[in-house]
């Protein structure tokens, strides 16, 4: 591979912590502001979520900005750019065999087992290592779930369009003008591969959204309820323990204690 350097995760980074687990080697990588990697390659298959800041990232025929939330797979040998802005960015990176193609989406889901790998490698213990394979195994699962090919492309474009707004439940409609579409066969056709609604889905991404910010931030709940587009914090309470099956405080302190 002339001129692509083999970079293991550790390069160029400000904190870097690491865990083999099975066939997993998973990683909290923290890069500094304003970091730039050269063109390079991973050894393994790949699946990076950005738990904070941003970077982006050019391949050699796709290229676009990673925010938080955002779920990346890459296969092994791949040449690939990072650059990462002002704020720098934390990412979770697990290393694995499995054959990945060049994707990336926002993914609640993944960004709160993301948040949960990382207090695992920052708190290890003797369980550590059998939690984050477990860990590791379910989010290769959503990484699966959620490569673009699976679905028709307009159908991965209303998933992509919710986990962008997160905070909002836009109607049908609004989601149908975005991607250009009918509305009434968006829906049929959303709730036949998704085996559920787009509001349901939407409601579910909301939760999933606030989950992962009861992670990574230390907003108050009444600030997080009004910042998530909930009435009240007990409307919030009540969404999130009916998804969830604990209350938001509950939740919290259970994976920060």
């Amino acid at each position: 591979m002339d001129g692509v350097a083999r970079l293991s995760v550790a390069t160029d980074t400000v904190r870097h912590a690491s865990i083999s687990a099975g066939r997993f080697v998973v990683s909290d990588v923290l890069f500094g502001p304003g970091c730039r990697l050269a063109r390079h390659a991973h050894p393994h298959s790949c699946v990076a979520v950005v738990v904070h800041g941003a970077v982006e990232k050019s391949f050699t025929r796709v290229a676009g900005s990673a925010g938080v939330g955002t779920l990346v797979t890459m296969p092994p040998e791949e040449p690939h750019t990072d650059e990462f802005g002002r704020a720098g960015a934390r990412i979770i990176v697990a290393e694995t065999s499995d054959d990945l193609p060049v994707d990336w989406r926002r993914d609640w889901t993944a960004t709160i087992l993301a948040a949960r790998l990382g207090r695992e490698l920052e708190r290890p213990d003797a369980f550590t290592p059998l939690a984050v394979e477990g860990l590791a195994l379910e989010l290769i699962a959503v990484a699966r779930r959620s490569i673009r090919s699976a679905s028709p492309g307009w159908i991965v474009g209303a998933r992509e369009y919710l986990h962008a707004h997160p905070t909002q439940l836009p109607s049908v409609a609004e989601i149908a003008t975005a991607l250009g579409v009918d509305a009434h066969e968006l829906a049929r056709e959303f709730r036949a591969h998704q085996g559920e609604s787009l509001g349901a889905y939407a409601r579910r991404v909301r939760i999933d959204w606030a989950a992962g910010q009861l992670l990574l931030s230390g907003t108050e709940l009444c600030a997080l309820a009004h910042e998530a587009g909930f009435a009240d914090q007990s409307h919030f309470t009540r969404a999130f323990k009916r998804q969830m099956g604990v209350t938001p405080g509950r939740y919290r302190s259970a994976h920060l204690s």
